[in-house]
């Protein structure tokens, strides 16, 4: 089995905190490395973790200033010590996974993939599970044209997206230095990176989610679309947008049904051998 290190960049993120670290201390695939990296927390948040930290070894707090978000986030992977099999994520202070989550992602990346996503899920801001999303398909050429944004084909969800340490050494070290400097769009311009060596495998299943809450219901959407625009995104006419959108979701439904068929049909066998 490999080993999931997944970062925490914490900022007051006291809230709902201690619903994220449950998630991860809930999975069944028992190899993970936890690492929160607070950037000067005010509000009880480094209290949470600490004390988390200290009945469960595989937590781990790391504590200075850093750029923003992902400059946290690459502070975390590489705080932790490098294993080549390793399987990376990051999930905010807010969000949770599924307990199956790395299971399921450990089988996925046991067949050679190297960069893996999931259906898009949201939690409410109880906790419920209140939005899957029916298809999750991205084919390599279009993530390198810069078409998955919101403007354009929709977002890989980042919750629910995991790479393999070796993609991560692949990725240009200038690009990543560049990508830690950001402020909204790091995770566009590390899928475009990323799709320039891997193509981003997809599962017909939920592993992960964003909570929608009040304090998270962005204002932030401009400034995000104006820095992905630096970062190469591409912003087709609004009509055309639309058809555009509505042709590709066709698509995903169909590639995610076919997925999804193939799934279910392989795990009856795997089923009825047992019985026979």
């Amino acid at each position: 089995m490999p080993r999931f290190v997944v970062v925490t960049p914490l900022l007051n993120g006291s809230r709902f905190l201690s619903e994220t670290l449950l998630s991860i201390d809930r999975q069944s695939c028992p190899d993970w490395l936890h690492i929160v990296v607070d950037g000067g927390s005010t509000d009880g948040s480094l209290e949470l973790v600490r004390a988390s930290a200290a009945s469960e070894p595989r937590r781990k707090l790391v504590t200075g200033q850093d750029r923003g978000l992902y400059d946290a986030v690459f502070k975390g992977f590489a705080a932790a010590d490098s294993r080549p099999d390793d399987i990376l994520c990051w999930l905010a202070a807010d969000d949770m996974l599924a307990p199956w989550a790395f299971a399921t992602m450990a089988e996925a990346f046991a067949g050679g993939a190297e960069w893996v996503t999931a259906l898009p899920g949201q939690w409410d801001e109880e906790g419920r599970l209140s939005h899957i999303v029916s298809s999750a398909w991205y084919p390599q050429s279009l993530m390198r044209a810069g078409l998955f944004h919101g403007r354009a084909l929709g977002w890989p969800q980042q919750e629910s997206t995991f790479f393999s340490r070796h993609l991560l050494d692949q990725a240009d070290p200038a690009v990543i230095a560049h990508i830690r400097g950001l402020k909204y769009a790091g995770d566009f311009a590390l899928w475009r990176e990323f799709s320039h060596h891997a193509e981003l495998q997809s599962l017909s299943t939920m592993v992960g989610g964003f909570r929608l809450h009040g304090g998270n219901m962005s204002g932030a959407r401009e400034a995000y679309f104006a820095e992905a625009a630096k970062e190469g995104a591409k912003f087709p006419p609004r009509p055309l947008a639309a058809l555009m959108r509505g042709c590709y979701r066709v698509a995903a439904l169909w590639v995610t049904y076919n997925r999804a068929r193939a799934v279910a049909k392989a795990a009856d066998k795997r089923a009825r051998a047992k019985l026979d």
